[in-house]
């Protein structure tokens, strides 16, 4: 889900939701008004990468791949051990592109409240957990990956310790989503 995406949605999330609309039907010869019928629940539940990259903002994900392609793998250094190479630019551009994350989803945010927002003076509202979400998400998904900056640990096995990142990172992030009551399925709360 891309950042402008994702922020709309929270916008239109934090706005107050339209009453639902009442669909007109006839019964015994007159018209009755009644709730629309309640869209069916998909019958499987999504795995834990799935729940994750609900959060992940796509954009920074892409700049991110795209730095990690331009540095390089890193170089180790003649009879040593992959832990012996230099990690601090793969550091960095993780830690850059995290805070990257965080200012677009704030930035999106806003524009789009301020686009949905019936009263434009309305005040904004800061989405805390959709930003620190992204966040996470991005900082879990970066750890993750085969060229992940945790191979600088001496010891670290990238096969045996990827999962256990992205299902602890999943957990985390879907469990404060529950405990905040924030839901994982980014609907969109349309006035009609």
């Amino acid at each position: 889900m891309s950042i402008s995406s994702m922020a709309e949605d929270a916008a239109l999330r934090l706005a107050p939701p339209p009453s639902a609309p009442l669909v007109a039907s006839v019964r015994g010869g007159h018209r009755e008004s009644e709730p629309p019928p309640a869209a069916a629940a998909p019958s499987t539940s999504p795995s834990p990468l799935a729940t994750l990259v609900k959060y992940i903002p796509t954009e920074t994900i892409t700049l991110y791949v795209a730095v990690l392609a331009a540095l390089g793998d890193v170089r180790v250094p003649k009879n040593g051990k992959i832990s012996d190479a230099n990690f601090a630019s793969h550091w960095i551009w993780m830690w850059v592109l995290a805070g990257v994350t965080v200012l677009l989803t704030l930035g999106l945010s806003y524009r789009a409240q301020k686009n949905s927002a019936k009263d434009k003076s309305a005040r904004f509202k800061v989405p805390y957990f959709d930003i620190s979400a992204a966040f996470a998400a991005f900082i879990v998904w970066a750890l993750s990956l085969p060229s992940t900056p945790l191979r600088d640990i001496a010891g670290y096995d990238y096969s045996a310790w990827n999962s256990v990142i992205i299902l602890g990172g999943t957990i985390a992030i879907a469990t404060t989503a529950y405990v905040f009551g924030k839901t994982v399925s980014w609907q969109k709360v349309l006035d009609t």
